[in-house]
């Protein structure tokens, strides 16, 4: 026997390595066998599980609600069916929510309702800038009403829920593709099962699939075997825009996918519940930026109360009262949103300190006055150049941030203090307010009664506002060019308005615009996008 066969013959009778044996004699360490897939693979939790599990109801359930999101919102921005959609998306989830074995939280009753009625709202009005804050507001909201659901969020705060809904939407995007392998896993579990029940979900998904070509097939077919059953579908594909069926295609796949994958996300559950202390930096770096800061403060609220608030001392030359006081007020309102979030961020980052306390206490004392000031500026801005949307929205902000900044001055001293619940509460509160308050109704009502001469450009702003504000300009008793318009027709004798809108001696041209504005959005108002604020608009005008 040579030292070939010899060493041939010695390897065979040795014995060979068994995995389970050396895996239970060296448990810290892998075996040879897929050393990668056990490094990478990525158990399921009970959620996933129970997602998997139940993929005929995720599955189907996505693409209903796809169409359902589709038939609610194409083209579709502030119809009767926006608070549908959003009381169906709310059953949806909290179904979807069932099926995982996530329980509800009756904390979740406060952020159902301002759901609901932003939704509401959406219908009520017809302003492109409410109706753009309502979504973003029902977006906002029902993420936190999602994380609030499946997590314990009682400990959290303002730059955790930041943190958290940002991790949710990128593990959004990770999971994009979970259907395909969740149908897969579904399938495979059935076959692995072997309890007699029968499953109609292959054989309905195959039958569907092999009836589309079909149908096409036998659909020319008969089209050319009778003429009269092929003119009845040249008419109705006559009638088909194929563009808009293709981008209500694409809506409902992109709705699709990201349905599914919002809750794939979810059953992740991979956000830690805990919050870590981010109080890592020395408080001396705040002290010395935020006593600089408060210096300054000081001496600006001085010099407001004493000139602005008092008005008894001299002025600049070429300054009047009125004067100084109608400007500044969007500058202040910058540094009244600095303020909050620099106080915010030493309460967060940096270690507590006694000294960094009063001196923010002192900060968010001048940040008061600050807001005062910058809201007397504003006020008197109004009386001389008539109101608007944006400054509406500037004396809404001052008043929310100075609840706001009251809340964190409490926060200052009571770490105990909710203070996101708080400032979520009071943002949305006031929020819903001014959505159902109809702001350009308002702005309309203001500029027409305190302003005789309006300027060109009052009067062009007043032309381009929604049909909320139809109850003011429509109204004789607030417009008189309401009356002006039907004696000026009656006098010319025409039914179209057009005819007299550009003769300047009656100056009659924005009204005209808007009337004929409103009267363009009831022709094209139909039963899915029927808004009450169209409809009410529409019992102003006259024949």
């Amino acid at each position: 026997m040579n030292q070939y066969q010899t060493n041939s013959y010695q390897s065979m009778n040795q014995p060979q390595p068994n995995p389970a044996a050396a895996a239970q004699l060296y448990p810290n360490q892998l075996t040879t066998a897929e050393p990668a897939v056990a490094a990478k693979e990525e158990p399921d939790n009970q959620y996933t599980q129970n997602m998997k599990k139940n993929f005929p109801f995720f599955g189907i359930g996505s693409i209903l609600y796809a169409i359902f999101y589709a038939f609610c919102l194409y083209k579709n921005a502030s119809g009767i069916t926006y608070p549908f959609f959003v009381v169906g998306t709310l059953c949806y989830f909290f179904f979807s929510m069932r099926k995982l074995g996530v329980p509800y939280k009756k904390g979740s009753i406060f952020y159902i309702i301002s759901i609901v009625l932003l939704g509401i709202s959406n219908c009520m009005t017809n302003s492109p800038q409410i109706l753009s804050i309502n979504k973003f507001g029902i977006f906002l909201l029902s993420f936190i009403l999602i994380l609030h659901t499946v997590y314990n969020d009682q400990a959290w705060n303002l730059p955790k829920y930041c943190m958290a809904i940002l991790q949710t939407i990128c593990t959004c995007f990770a999971c994009l593709f979970r259907p395909f392998g969740d149908l897969v896993s579904y399938f495979d579990a059935q076959k692995r099962q072997k309890t007699g029940k029968k499953s109609y979900f292959l054989s309905i998904s195959i039958g569907i699939i092999i009836a589309i070509p079909l149908l096409f097939i036998m659909t020319l077919l008969l089209s050319s075997a009778d003429v009269v059953f092929a003119q009845m579908f040249e008419k109705f594909f006559e009638a088909i825009n194929l563009w808009e069926i293709m981008c209500v295609l694409v809506l409902m796949t992109v709705v699709f996918f990201s349905s599914y994958a919002l809750y794939a996300a979810l059953g992740k559950k991979n956000i830690t519940e805990e919050v870590t202390d981010k109080k890592i930096f020395d408080p001396v770096i705040a002290i010395v930026v935020t006593g600089t800061l408060s210096v300054l403060y000081l001496m600006f609220s001085v010099i407001q109360i004493v000139f602005l608030f008092i008005g008894n001392m001299q002025l600049p030359e070429g300054y009047t009262y009125a004067g100084y006081a109608r400007q500044g007020f969007f500058q202040l309102l910058a540094v009244c949103m600095i303020n909050l979030l620099l106080v915010l961020i030493c309460l967060y980052l940096f270690r507590d300190n006694t000294i960094l306390k009063i001196i923010l206490t002192i900060i968010s004392g001048c940040t008061y006055i600050m807001i005062l000031s910058s809201t007397l500026r504003m006020i008197m801005y109004i009386n001389k150049y008539n109101l608007t949307f944006r400054r509406m929205q500037v004396l809404w902000s001052l008043a929310v941030i100075f609840l706001l900044m009251t809340g964190v001055t409490i926060f200052i001293y009571f770490k105990e203090f909710p203070l996101f619940i708080y400032g979520i509460a009071v943002v949305t509160v006031f929020y819903i307010a001014l959505s159902f308050s109809h702001p350009d109704y308002w702005i309309a009502c203001y500029n027409l009664t305190h302003h005789e001469e309006d300027t060109e450009s009052g009067r062009r702003y007043l032309s381009h506002l929604s049909s909320d504000a139809a109850p003011a300009i429509l109204n004789p008793q607030i417009n008189p060019d309401v009356i002006k318009m039907q004696t000026v027709r009656s006098l010319y004798e025409t039914e179209d308005y057009s005819d007299i809108k550009y003769m300047p001696e009656y100056g009659l041209y924005w009204t005209i615009d808007y009337y004929e504005h409103i009267q363009y959005l009831s022709e094209n108002m139909h039963l899915r996008n029927f808004n009450f604020s169209i409809y009410k608009a529409h019992t102003y005008l006259f024949d």
